[in-house]
C-alpha cells in the first residue's frame, strides 16, 4: 500500500486519492483541503447542521473521507461509517449533519452526468436513517434524490442495501453538492404485539457518493450534426415541393 502523501496548495492541502488514506473532515475543513481523484477535484468542504447524541463517533468532524473510484470506473468520495444506539428506555440517540463540497471535472472533455450514493445499513425497530443527496440549491436544483432506511420489523436486525442514482437535469463541469445524513434511535414497545421494548439501534457501512461522466462531442461530431440536420430539412422541402408539384399537376388535368 503507497504511504500517505500531502501536497500544500495556496488554499490549504491537496489529498491525491490514489497515493492517500482517508483524512478526517475536521481536518479537510480546517485546512481547506482539496481531494483529487482522477479528473475529479472535490473543493470547499462544509459541514453545518450538525445533532449528535449516544453516536460514533461522537462529533462528525471525526468522520474520516477518502476519494476513490467504484466498480463502475465513476470517481467519488468515500466517508467512513457511523452507528446511533440509546442505552435505556429513557434515552434517545441522533446523528445529523449536512456535507457540502464542489465537485469539479478538469477534463476539458468531460461534463458531469449523475449523482450515486450506495451504502448499507443494520438496525433494529428503533433505528432508521435518511439520506437526500442534492446538486445545487433552490431554485437552481440539478438533481435530487432520497433514500430511507431502518425503522422496519419486529425488533429483530434488519439489513437494508442502498445503491441509487439520478441523471443530472443539466450536464455540467462543476456542480456544488450538499448530503443531509439524518440517523435517529429511539425506544419502541412492541408489549402491545408481543413483542419486547426495543433500544434503537442502527450502524451504517461507509457512504459512496460518486459521479458518472459524459464526453462532450467534438466540434466535427457538431458539425456531422448540423449537417445531418440541414440535409433533413432540405429533404423535408424538397418532398413538400415534390407533393405540391403533383397535386397540381393533378389538378389541372
Amino acid at each position: 500500500m503507497k504511504r500517505r502523501k500531502i501536497f500544500g496548495v495556496v488554499a490549504g492541502v491537496l489529498l491525491v486519492a490514489s497515493q492517500a488514506h482517508a483524512i478526517s473532515l475536521g481536518t479537510l475543513i480546517d485546512t481547506h483541503g482539496a481531494i483529487q481523484v482522477s479528473d475529479k477535484l472535490f473543493t470547499n468542504f462544509q459541514l453545518h447542521d450538525v445533532t449528535a447524541q449516544n453516536s460514533t463517533p461522537a462529533d462528525p468532524r471525526n468522520l474520516t473521507i477518502d476519494g476513490f473510484t467504484n466498480g463502475l470506473g465513476e470517481q467519488g468520495l468515500r466517508l467512513s461509517p457511523f452507528s446511533v444506539s440509546i442505552p435505556n428506555a429513557n434515552s434517545s440517540g441522533a446523528f445529523i449533519f449536512s456535507l457540502e463540497y464542489d465537485v469539479t471535472v478538469t477534463d476539458p472533455q468531460f461534463l458531469l452526468h449523475d449523482i450515486h450514493h450506495v451504502f448499507s445499513t443494520t438496525s433494529n425497530r428503533g433505528g432508521g436513517l435518511s439520506l437526500i443527496t442534492q446538486a445545487g440549491f433552490p431554485p437552481n436544483v440539478n438533481g435530487s434524490m432520497q433514500s430511507v432506511v431502518g425503522f422496519g420489523g419486529t425488533g429483530q436486525l434488519l439489513m437494508d442495501n442502498v445503491d441509487k442514482s439520478e441523471n443530472l437535469l443539466q450536464q455540467v463541469s462543476s456542480q456544488h453538492m450538499l448530503h443531509n445524513f439524518e440517523a435517529h434511535a429511539m425506544t419502541v414497545n412492541l408489549a402491545s404485539q408481543g413483542g419486547p421494548l426495543v433500544l434503537g439501534a442502527i450502524a451504517t457501512s461507509p457512504f459512496e457518493l460518486t459521479f458518472s461522466q459524459t464526453t462532450i462531442p467534438e466540434p466535427t461530431t457538431w458539425l456531422l450534426l448540423a449537417s445531418g440536420l440541414m440535409g433533413l430539412v432540405v429533404f423535408r422541402v424538397a418532398a413538400r415541393r415534390l407533393s405540391k408539384r403533383r397535386l397540381d399537376h393533378d389538378y389541372c388535368g
